[in-house]
């Protein structure tokens, strides 16, 4: 599983009315018995999963159970990192056999993306039956949007502060009218 191409939409596109990541995922074949034994994992690991099932809208009836599942997934980790809460839209690829679309709206775009890239490396480990240490994956979520929280006030501020430490107040003065010294037109013609 890989994603192949993301895009970011702007508000009021085909799918939302809000800005939302598009995402093209390659899915192997992933065999029934397979896609239960992942889902059981993900409720184990993820309990609020169970309440999504209602929130990923299918475009196609060919979209595997999987392609829906990474969307949960996708939906549950932001929920738990950035306490947001949307719905999703899958999709089937046009003429590409194997690729699914993944529609995500989005409030923090700076998380959309790794969110999805997440849940695909969850889904991946727990399919090939490793070890995932979801905490870290949650936590770079989480860092994110802090950072996209965080005002950026204070770099205008360190650069007045750096400005008026290198310019002294006594040498900085506006020029008077007075003090100007214009040109003779005689010499400016002249030139």
């Amino acid at each position: 599983m890989k994603i192949i191409d993301q895009r970011y939409l702007d508000s009021g596109n085909r799918y939302s009315t809000q800005p939302c990541l598009l995402s093209i995922l390659e899915i192997g074949t992933v065999s029934d018995q397979a896609t239960l034994r992942l889902q059981k994992r993900l409720d184990a690991i993820l309990p609020g999963l169970r309440r999504l099932r209602g929130l990923v809208g299918k475009r196609a009836d060919q979209v595997p159970a999987v392609v829906e599942l990474v969307q949960q997934t996708a939906i549950e980790l932001r929920r738990l990192a950035l306490n947001e809460v949307t719905l999703g839209f899958v999709g089937v690829v046009p003429r590409m056999a194997g690729r699914y679309r993944l529609v995500l709206p989005y409030s923090a775009e700076s998380a959309a993306a790794p969110s999805v890239a997440l849940a695909t490396q969850l889904v991946d480990a727990l399919l090939a039956g490793r070890a995932f240490n979801l905490k870290a994956g949650l936590a770079r979520l989480r860092a994110l949007a802090d950072r996209r929280r965080k005002p950026r006030d204070y770099l205008m501020q360190t650069a007045r502060t750096i400005l008026m430490s290198v310019i002294p107040r006594k040498t900085f003065s506006m020029p008077s009218i007075f003090n100007v010294s214009m040109p003779s037109s005689s010499a400016a013609a002249s030139s």
